[in-house]
């Protein structure tokens, strides 16, 4: 009787050890299955080549762990995935930011760094041979950015009174912010969109096209884009937030940084924090 009774007592500890065990496989096996995200929108430029980038990012990312990049060219399908992804990382404008934060329960984590500085402005050209009491009406104007965010830009650097003029012009959507001003020297487009740094490049490649524009307007400081996350988020999401903000420290991040128009990513200090909540 009591080796029977010994004998039950050992069949229930192992299969309670064993039980035990599939549970703690079937843990991790799902945990490892869990792919933690980085969607990318940015309105501010026209990526020409998402599935180029999507394998870049991806590349890089999957040697950190099970970590995917998911750039998207429409807005509402972004929307729509970031209600239904809870482990993700958002890379955005810091224009598009201030209109999610309104949406979504998100902080901003990083901002992005060109030259050294994570501002940049924007810049109104015209070919000088455009001339008239009007330069805007049924005007072509070249841009990088969504037709959007074009038409929202302007009136904010122009005016409100200028409303009518700049929903008159044609959008012509461009991969660069320097193709902008390579289309207006092409005779493609009237005028262009387009920042600061593309215009002193510009200038260095191609003295010739840059002495035939003319500028109209400049916008304030804009803020680079920005890393987001949510209000709550884990210790998977700030690692992968690391794993962004030290790109810049290697020669494949530098590449992908280059395909997004970045030198690298930091962390927000107050005066950025308090210039992207105005």
């Amino acid at each position: 009787m009591e080796i029977l009774r010994f004998k039950k007592i050992i069949w229930f500890i192992n299969f309670c050890l064993t039980v035990g065990i599939l549970l703690f496989v079937n843990f991790f096996a799902a945990f490892a299955d869990q792919k933690y995200k980085v969607y990318f929108h940015n309105p501010e430029s026209n990526i020409n080549n998402y599935a180029l980038l999507k394998k870049e990012f991806d590349k890089y990312l999957s040697d950190y762990g099970n970590f995917e990049f998911q750039p998207f060219s429409n807005r509402d399908t972004f929307e729509k995935h970031i209600i239904a992804g809870a482990d993700v990382i958002l890379v955005v404008s810091s224009w598009y930011y201030k209109i999610l934060s309104e949406k979504f329960s998100i902080k901003a984590a990083l901002i992005g760094v060109l030259n050294g500085k994570t501002t940049h402005r924007k810049v109104l050209c015209v070919n000088e041979k455009v001339t008239g009491p009007d330069l805007l009406e049924n005007n072509t104007v070249a841009s990088s950015g969504s037709e959007d965010y074009t038409r929202k830009i302007l009136i904010q650097m122009l005016g409100e009174e200028e409303r009518k003029n700049v929903y008159s012009l044609k959008i012509l959507t461009v991969p660069k912010d320097i193709d902008a001003l390579m289309a207006v020297g092409f005779g493609i487009a009237d005028l262009a969109l387009t920042t600061e740094n593309s215009l002193i490049k510009l200038k260095k490649i191609n003295p010739k096209q840059y002495n035939m524009l003319r500028q109209l307007a400049i916008s304030d400081e804009i803020l680079l884009p920005i890393i987001a996350v949510r209000e709550q988020s884990n210790v998977e999401i700030e690692m992968l937030v690391k794993i962004i903000e030290d790109m810049g420290t290697s020669p494949d991040g530098k590449k992908n940084l280059k395909m997004l128009g970045l030198d690298g990513w930091k962390r927000l200090n107050m005066s950025e924090r308090e210039f992207l909540e105005k």
